[in-house]
């Protein structure tokens, strides 16, 4: 009897060797969450997977921080290890504490290297026996790979967000912060894009956010490609004619895979139209950011408060029109809508202020589930028209409509801020999902199709593209980060009057940018919702005994079944 107890105790300890040597050799791992939250897409698998020499990670997240930043830390170091498993020994990485430096000169060399290295430094607040200082800190990493290395900034640090939810928002794209950046290791960048200069469009500053982002991280147009602007009104001269070479510009033109047109104020002229329209037919894709209606909120700024609305003329109405769309003359008024500070009143001479919803600025809830807008954060637009689509062979996909809930304003129109204190009824918002955003995709037939073309435009003249795809915007703002009267550059989305930051903006464009030049396998990642579950406090209260039934009562039942069960298999075993 001995013997086989002894036996069986040696059996299974043998067993739980044997399980422990074999899990030390396999990756087990299950995912439960309903976000997925352990779970890598194939995108960045196959990115991971085509590795062929060795990746470093050093991380320089390490030290003794407040419990944010120790979550931050521990998701980063899972994240990497997932790297580990899934690269086949091909990734590698530390974890470093740059304050770990005792001599001051060489710490401080260290920093100045470490932010030379496109690192950016926070300022922490810790507790250090018993008294709160404050320490720089570096929440990033540099990636080495084949003699190339990349920055990855992590943490995000949007004006008027809460550090929890920064924190959390950091969390939320560490996969697409990271397997970007390898990505970029991997791929030699070459492909280039141009914002079109000419006709009043938004300048550098303007759309400084969206090409190189104010926030130091990945999430900009020139992480991904070459950017340039490009003047279509600066022609290089002939040297036979001395003339304006129009097939040099042309050919500059094309070697663009993406034109950005943001927000033009100028008609464009006909060789304007002709040469976007060839660039069109030749394969080109354009990113078109249209104001219908001229409008903005500068003009309120005025002793009546109010303006007339008129049309944008840009003189592109009917090359739009032959593509498949058209841009109302008519600004959409939404319910779902930003808010804006208006002065209601004094006290001891000081203004107060109220917020109120301002119909003319609708905010933008995707739910398409095309990749370029599915899952997006809210939208931010000013001014906007609705769109028309025109019954044609080319194939049109709504990526962004207003809310159910909408009206129209057509042009010209007064625009008050009358409208707050008298509102229009909310019966009158009887429109619904009226189209802002639309992606174009087919066979493109030329605007001077039908058209004499001048012979000595000396340009290979096409009259239909090969299959391509566009993207038309009813708003030239939605692109427009605003900037201080000091010069100061707010990140795209940053909305200034209620100190928030609408991510939507960013997130819509990178995605429409990537979709119109084929590369679309990270849009996914940036929209991977990471959100912590929160308790429902008025589901807890309501189901109160259920839970304290499940969690005191059930494990002292299961217990005590338990001990019966086994007293009475002891007894029935040496009875």
């Amino acid at each position: 009897m001995n013997t086989n107890k002894y036996i069986s105790v040696i059996l299974l300890v043998v067993f739980v060797l044997f399980i422990n040597i074999i899990s030390s050799f396999v990756n087990w791992n299950v995912d439960l969450t309903s976000d997925k939250k352990y779970s890598f897409s194939n995108e960045s698998t196959a990115i991971i997977n085509s590795l062929d020499d060795k990746l470093f990670i050093k991380v320089f997240l390490d030290g003794d921080f407040p419990a944010e930043f120790k979550r931050l830390q521990k998701s980063t170091e899972d994240l990497i290890k997932r790297f580990k498993v899934i690269g086949n020994n091909n990734v590698d990485f530390e974890f470093i504490n740059p304050n770990n430096v005792v001599n001051e000169i060489e710490k401080k060399n260290l920093f100045k290297q470490l932010v030379k290295q496109k690192l950016s430094p926070t300022d922490l607040e810790i507790n250090r026996d018993g008294k709160q200082v404050n320490q720089i800190i570096f929440p990033g990493a540099i990636i080495y790979y084949k003699g190339k290395q990349a920055a990855v900034n992590f943490l995000k640090q949007l004006p008027g967000v809460s550090t929890k939810s920064n924190i959390n928002r950091s969390i939320e794209t560490l996969e697409y912060e990271f397997v970007s950046a390898i990505d970029h290791l991997i791929k030699n960048r070459s492909t280039k894009i141009a914002f079109l200069e000419g006709n009043g469009e938004l300048n550098e500053q303007q759309v400084y956010d969206i090409t190189e982002s104010v926030v130091d991280d990945n999430f900009n147009l020139s992480y991904h490609y070459k950017v340039d602007r490009f003047n279509i009104k600066e022609f290089e001269i002939d040297s036979a004619t001395n003339m304006p070479d129009i097939v040099k510009q042309n050919s500059l033109l094309s070697s663009y895979k993406a034109l950005i047109i943001a927000k033009p104020t100028i008609p464009f002229n006909r060789l304007d139209k002709l040469l976007i329209d060839q660039y069109i037919m030749q394969g080109g894709k354009v990113l078109w950011l249209i104001d219908g209606i001229k409008a903005s909120m500068d003009s309120l700024q005025n002793k009546s408060g109010s303006f007339v609305s008129t049309k944008n003329y840009l003189n592109i109405d009917d090359q739009l029109f032959r593509y498949g769309v058209q841009i109302n003359s008519n600004l959409i008024q939404d319910l779902r809508s930003n808010k804006i500070p208006i002065i209601t009143g004094y006290s001891n001479n000081v203004p107060q202020q109220n917020y109120f919803n301002w119909p003319y600025s609708p905010l933008l809830l995707s739910d398409s589930k095309h990749i370029i807008s599915n899952g997006l954060d809210a939208i931010k637009c000013e001014f906007v028209s609705s769109i028309d689509t025109i019954k044609n062979n080319i194939h049109k996909t709504i990526l962004l409509h207003s809310s159910d809930k909408s009206r129209l304003s057509p042009s010209p129109s007064k625009i008050s801020l009358g409208i707050l204190e008298n509102p229009p009824l909310s019966t009158s918002y009887n429109k619904k999902f009226l189209p802002i955003a639309i992606l174009l995709e087919g066979e493109f037939e030329s605007v001077f199709k039908d058209k004499l073309v001048q012979k000595n435009n000396k340009i290979k003249f096409i009259k239909k593209s090969a299959s391509n795809k566009m993207i038309v915007v009813s708003d030239g703002d939605l692109i427009a980060n605003d900037i201080s009267k000091s010069g100061v550059i707010y990140p795209l989305g940053y909305d200034k009057n209620i100190n928030f930051t609408f991510n939507g903006n960013k997130h819509f464009l990178i995605n429409a940018v990537q979709y119109l030049c084929g590369d679309n396998s990270l849009s996914h990642l940036k929209l991977k919702d990471l959100s912590l579950r929160m308790l429902d406090k008025k589901k807890i209260q309501e189901n109160r005994f259920i839970i304290q039934l499940i969690n005191i009562a059930l494990p002292i039942l299961l217990l005590i079944t338990f001990a019966l069960f086994f007293i009475s298999y002891k007894k029935r075993k040496y009875a």
